[in-house]
């Protein structure tokens, strides 16, 4: 029954994908409709039809953005340059997503000069600044970040992203209480950005203010429970309360999450060895450098872009 069921919903895709081959305007909406119900895959064979039938900057533009959604990120910057080149004058959503297709390919320093001349021929256009900053934060140019996600802020004051990497910035410049403001300000707009609790956390923990911290990690909890870096960041604040057997209930929680997690590894070897219990530590410690040998992450990045391309 499942070799028939899956070959039956492949004559369906077959038939979607088919249907108004010829008919440009058929395809954009079957390839609009598969973007909205999260098949990039079944998006980008619509968009290429849409190609072959009207190879015009619009088709070029929707297949770039399908091939970004669906991870396919040098592929995106081949259909997006070909979009630019047909358009007739400059598009802030071609330039965003040809920005957020390049930086996702690792040409930070090309994307940066999109995204500048984007940022010229539309200065109120935020989610542009956005990327701009998140692209001058990736080379570590803090000063230049900070410039773009400030202008973002200013012409958009409502956009939650803005005040987030405004935050990372500040942070990477070493400006923990303007980076606790913008962080602040983030988790405002947009309660459900977990990523944006835990700076908040991070960066209160530095300034000295533990409670704050702690209702900022629970917060980050509450949007996303077992999140590792949350606890984490609970786990330490025991430690340095002098509470190390709290510490170890929060890092251990973070690993029933993330059992490779490093940061919660390296925590909880310290909090045991406070507490005596020496070859639980060695054993952590051990488990901790296989981890760092394999070169795994420690968690998702809190500097990982949020943005998304979305078709106008």
């Amino acid at each position: 029954m499942r070799v028939i069921a899956s070959l039956g919903a492949s004559l369906l895709l077959s038939a979607a994908l088919g249907f108004g081959a010829q008919d440009p305007e058929a395809l954009l909406r079957s390839g609009q409709r598969w973007l909205d119900a999260g098949n990039a895959r079944a998006a980008v064979e619509s968009f290429r039809r849409l190609v072959a039938a009207a190879p015009d900057s619009r088709s070029h533009y929707y297949l770039g953005v399908a091939l970004l959604q669906d991870d396919r990120p040098e592929e995106a910057v081949g259909a997006l340059r070909r979009a630019e080149s047909l358009a007739e004058t400059p598009n802030p959503a071609l330039t965003l997503s040809l920005g957020t297709a390049l930086l996702r390919t690792g040409a930070s320093q090309e994307a940066i000069e999109v995204l500048m001349q984007g940022a010229r021929h539309f200065p109120r256009a935020a989610p542009i600044l956005v990327q701009l900053g998140y692209a001058h934060y990736t080379r570590l140019e803090g000063e230049m970040a900070r410039e773009a996600l400030r202008r973002a802020r200013a012409v958009a004051p409502n956009n939650a992203q803005a005040p987030f990497y405004l935050g990372l910035a500040e942070a990477a410049l070493g400006a923990l209480e303007p980076a606790a403001e913008a962080f602040g300000k983030a988790v405002v707009l947009d309660p459900g950005n977990f990523e944006a609790h835990v700076a908040l956390g991070r960066t209160l923990a530095q300034l000295g203010r533990p409670e704050r911290a702690r209702e900022a990690y629970r917060a980050a909890l509450a949007t996303a429970p077992g999140l590792p870096a949350a606890l984490v960041g609970l786990g330490r604040l025991e430690l340095e309360a002098g509470r190390p057997e709290g510490a170890v209930a929060s890092f251990e929680a973070a690993l029933a999450a993330a059992p490779r997690h490093r940061q919660a590894l390296y925590n909880l070897a310290a909090a045991l060895a406070l507490l005596g219990r020496m070859e639980e530590a060695a054993a952590v410690r051990r488990r901790f450098a296989e981890a760092a040998a394999a070169g795994e992450e420690p968690g998702r990045s809190l500097s990982r872009t949020r943005s998304k391309a979305r078709p106008r």
